[in-house]
């Protein structure tokens, strides 16, 4: 929570004039409020006494005037308001998206995709309206029932008693109700997660769902739900009729209490007056609602803040610029006695190997075994726990990231690409390379029937679903080349790929190991031929 009210407090003192505006105008618009039945009060009051009409008429402009102040300072108050909360919006999101982009990868396998983009969207958008509509309107309706208080104490003592009375059953009726509706309301919105999560896992499943006959079980397992988010609205509904008539009723009974005692107690209290004390207990039902139900709102937004905190905490950040700077690396790698752990899982013990400038080296093992751990130690996404990984000679601690990265060109079997164009997608913001330096690539290693296939060659959107695996891995590797690296990994380069492709892809690996450190990583057994040297991961250890 530190970071909270650390955060929060840096928030509101950059925005500290705009926020103390907008309080004033809160203020303004309140003592308005308040003015305007009291100046109708006053116009009352001149009827059965002494008909004056200028002052009647001097009055009833003010009051005009005054309905139109409050309409004016209104709308300046919302604009504030607006434009605040979205400077706030706009400021928590970069920090959240800046913090996401500088995690080191580690802190990638703390949050889903999925809880990410929550925190940017939902989370993000509750704590903006904590600020545009929970803290505005909680402060409007404290201070216009305070002020209603206050005006009636002044004009009448006695009266105000049974006015506050009233007001007070109220609220505690109010707050009751508004509770009772809210946990009902949080039981609903879990019923309607667990309805998406069943019908996006029976749709995302959908050849499952075909293939053993599991409609009738889905729809019996959604139907379910269904009914019983129903059955919670039903009671929600039936709660939220009690909340209208009963609250009217209490105002009922105090105006009645109030005309009881101006007509039975003590007489002579003017028409005005009994007018506006019957005007501020109206007036107080609906602030007192919507007060309560800010409340509950805010309760939202600490919990947002508090989930959005669980990132924005992480101390650690992945500076790629710390340590030597080196354009070219050769390409001699080797590992010393390296142990590594995901958590408390123990991946690899004391691994040890060689990796000379120029070798092609393929890395075998069964799943889980830790090949694909291996290339992330050497590209610097995790950082071993104890020995040694030196490259060219220097521990790979004592390289910055960018260098690392920038002599490292990394294939997996899943082929990442771009909503993009496929130029865009092969050359990834490198600059002043020419399409004819792409298409040259692309009929040397045979990829130019893919470029025919694309309706606008080079500058189509590529679109995953209607690319072959085998396709996209093509585009990896054309990618790969325009990069021109020294050392190049390849992850299971050739298991989602046909025969055809498959032979395309290690025609590839073959130039492109001519020049450069090739590791591939690999179960079938094609892939690891012409190779120069073969490592067996097992049980953690190099065989």
């Amino acid at each position: 929570m530190k970071w909270q009210v650390r955060e929060l407090t840096n928030i509101i003192k950059k925005n500290k004039k705009a926020i103390i505006i907008i309080f004033l105008l809160i203020v303004v618009i309140n003592i308005l409020n308040v003015i305007a039945p009291y100046l109708l009060k006053l116009i009352i009051d001149q009827f059965p006494t002494n008909i004056v009409i200028k002052t009647i008429t001097i009055l009833a402009v003010i009051y005009i005037v005054v309905r139109i102040s409050i309409v004016i300072v209104h709308a300046i108050k919302n604009r504030l308001t607006n434009r605040l909360s979205n400077n706030m919006l706009n400021e928590l999101r970069d920090k959240i998206f800046n913090k996401v982009l500088t995690m080191k990868l580690k802190d990638f396998d703390k949050f889903p995709s999925s809880d990410i983009y929550t925190r940017l969207t939902v989370d993000a958008e509750n704590v903006k309206t904590l600020f545009s509509d929970n803290i505005p309107v909680i402060l409007n309706d404290i201070m216009h029932i305070l002020f209603i208080i206050v005006v009636m104490f002044v004009i009448s003592f006695k009266l105000a008693i049974i006015g506050f009375i009233t007001i007070l059953s109220i609220a505690i009726y109010s707050y009751v109700i508004v509770r009772k509706l809210k946990k009902i309301q949080k039981v609903t919105i879990k019923k309607r997660d667990l309805e998406n999560r069943q019908f996006s896992e029976s749709y995302n499943k959908s050849k499952l769902t075909k293939l053993f006959s599991l409609e009738k079980k889905n729809i019996e397992k959604v139907d379910k739900l269904l009914d019983e988010e129903l059955e919670n609205r039903k009671k929600y509904i039936n709660v939220n009729t009690l909340l209208w008539p009963v609250g009217v009723f209490l105002e009922s009974v105090g105006m009645y209490a109030i005309l009881y005692y101006v007509l039975n107690i003590q007489t002579g209290i003017s028409l005005g007056t009994v007018y506006i004390f019957l005007y501020y207990i109206k007036q107080c039902f609906s602030p007192l609602k919507e007060m309560f139900e800010q409340i509950e709102e805010i309760q939202n937004a600490q919990v947002s803040l508090e989930r959005i905190d669980t990132i924005l905490k992480i101390k650690e950040k992945e500076d790629i610029e710390k340590g030597l700077h080196i354009s070219k690396l050769r390409g001699n790698i080797k590992f010393e006695d390296v142990t590594f752990a995901y958590e408390n899982k123990e991946i690899l013990k004391g691994v040890s190997f060689e990796i000379k400038e120029g070798e092609k080296v393929a890395i075998i093992g069964k799943t889980g075994a830790g090949k694909t751990t291996l290339s992330s130690i050497l590209m610097r996404l995790y950082p071993i726990k104890q020995g040694k990984v030196l490259v060219d000679g220097h521990q790979i601690e004592e390289i910055s990231i960018k260098s690392i990265r920038e002599n490292i060109t990394y294939i997996s079997q899943n082929t990442y690409v771009l909503k993009d164009t496929l130029r865009n997608n092969i050359l990834l913001e490198m600059q002043n390379i020419p399409d004819e330096k792409i298409l040259d690539i692309m009929k040397k290693i045979g990829a130019m029937p893919l470029l025919k296939r694309l309706e606008n060659g080079l500058d189509e959107v590529i679109n995953i679903n209607r690319l072959s695996k085998g396709e996209l891995q093509i585009i990896a590797f054309i990618r790969a080349i325009i990069h021109e690296a020294n050392i190049y990994i390849f992850d299971e380069p050739t298991s989602n790929v046909d025969l055809r492709t498959e032979k395309m892809i290690q025609s590839i690996i073959d130039k492109i190991s001519e020049k450069s450190t090739v590791i591939i990583i690999a179960h079938r057994l094609a892939t690891i031929q012409n190779v120069d040297k073969i490592l067996e991961l097992k049980d953690g250890k190099v065989k």
